[in-house]
Order: structure tokens, then sequence, then C-alpha cells
């Protein structure tokens, strides 16, 4: 029984280390990216992609110390190609949108603020998320638009015209 508690604490002080980890992640990007408009988006993507991969890496950690999950990890791990696979094509929608969502990031046809037109959706970027952007209308009202929806369909983004072409219509000047 005492073994049982004993792997159970380290189970929760991976966990604990693990929170501890992805805080201290936060705030070293926080600090080394700059908070301009063109760079916002990536940090939010970065930040979150970064604060992911630590909570999964530290939450398998801790369940491997539990023996029952070690014995049943390694059939899991020794079929993981089989599972990939399988939830590749649960997820294939999700999937897209993530990968939009990322794409859209880096190349930034559009920003936070930004304001926008893409199909019957008009208003001002909200939020970019790494699956849905978040465009809230004049009126208030919010559309959630699918980032694959965003990579693959035409955006009219006034903000970025206004941003780059100077009053005399030049680009640039």
């Amino acid at each position: 029984m005492d073994e049982i508690w004993q792997r159970l604490l380290v189970a929760g002080g991976v966990m604990v280390a693990t929170i501890i980890v992805a805080r201290i992640v936060d705030r070293v990007l926080a600090g080394r990216l700059e908070q301009r408009p063109e760079t916002l988006t990536r940090y939010r993507v970065i930040r979150r992609s970064a604060i992911i991969t630590v909570f999964v890496i530290g939450t398998l950690s801790a369940l491997l110390v539990i023996p029952a999950f070690r014995a049943v990890a390694a059939p899991l791990l020794a079929s993981s190609a089989v599972i990939a696979l399988i939830i590749g094509f649960a997820a294939q929608t999700t999937l897209s949108n993530f990968v939009a969502g990322l794409l859209i990031a880096f190349t930034q046809p559009l920003r936070l603020g930004d304001d926008v037109e893409v199909g019957s959706a008009k208003g001002v970027v909200d939020e970019i998320g790494l699956t849905y952007t978040i465009i809230r209308a004049d009126d208030g009202a919010r559309f959630f638009v699918p980032n694959a929806k965003l990579a693959s369909d035409t955006i009219r983004n006034a903000t970025f015209t206004r941003r780059e072409v100077a009053p005399g219509g030049s680009p640039g000047a």
C-alpha cells in the first residue's frame, strides 16, 4: 500500500514540476518576443504550442510512474502507428484547422485588429486561435471561422491595404 502512495506522490510531483516548467517557458517566451502587432499572433501560437507540448510530455511522464499504466503503455506504443492512422482519419478536419492556424500565424494574411471580410463574415479580427479565428462584427456579433476556411478562401483585409499603401497610392512609401 505504501508503494502505491509513493508512486502517486511522485506522479503528483511530476505534474507540479510540469506546471512550473510551463510557466517558465511562458515567461521566457514573453520576455524574448516583441509585442508588436505583426509578432503578437506568432507569439500566441508559439506560446500555446510550447505549453501544450510541455503538458503532454509531463502528463505522460507522470503516468509512466504508475505500473498499471506502464503495462498498458507497452502494447499501445507497439501499435502506435495504427492508432495514429485511426486518429488522423477521425480528426482530419481538426488537424487541417490546426495546420491552417499555424500557416496563418506565420504568413499573417490577417492580424489581430485587422478589418477583414471572409465569405459572409465581416468585421475586426478579435482572436486567432489554433483552430478557429474569431471575427467581431460591427453589431457585436462574433463569427467563428475555421482556419482551414481562411486558408482556402479569399480574404479581404482592408487594414492590410491601409497599412501597406501610402496615401499617394504607392506601396511601401
